[in-house]
Order: structure tokens, then sequence, then C-alpha cells
């Protein structure tokens, strides 16, 4: 089952990545806070840029693990029908 193992591995690491993005959002979400009360308006726009971005980002990565979980699924399925036969 090299093909699950990989769609495990590939998971996982998707899984970490959109954790670190959440990091990121939140840093620059507080960025963003300091930015506004500093009435800093020149960087306020790069800052929700930035973020909108990163969800764009985090919801392909979300995307992908979706599509991860079918495949699992499938070869879950393709194996069962072949122990059965």
């Amino acid at each position: 089952m090299t093909v699950s193992n990989a769609l495990f591995t590939e998971q996982d690491v998707i899984k970490d990545t959109n954790s670190a993005l959440e990091n990121v959002q939140e840093t620059l979400a507080l960025s963003l806070v300091d930015s506004l009360k500093a009435g800093d308006h020149i960087k306020t726009p790069t800052v929700i840029n930035m973020l909108k971005d990163l969800e764009e980002m985090q919801l392909k990565y979300y995307d992908r693990l979706e599509d991860n979980e079918n495949t699992q699924g499938a070869l879950e399925n393709q194996e069962q029908s072949e122990e059965e036969q």
C-alpha cells in the first residue's frame, strides 16, 4: 500500500502546513490591530491582502486534503472488493 502510505504522509504535511499558516495569520492579525491602533493606514491594506492570500492558500490545502481523503476511501473500497472476490 505505497499509495496509501504516501497519502497519509501528505495528509500529515497538509495538516502541519495549515497549522503553520494559522500561526502566521494570527501574527498578521495582531500586526493589523497594532497598525490600526497606530493609525498606520499605509501598512493596513498590505496586511489585509496578506491575510486574504493566506486564507486562499489554506482553502487550497483543505481542498487537497479532501481529495486525499476521497482517494484513501476509494483505495479502501477497492481493497475490500478484492478481498471479497
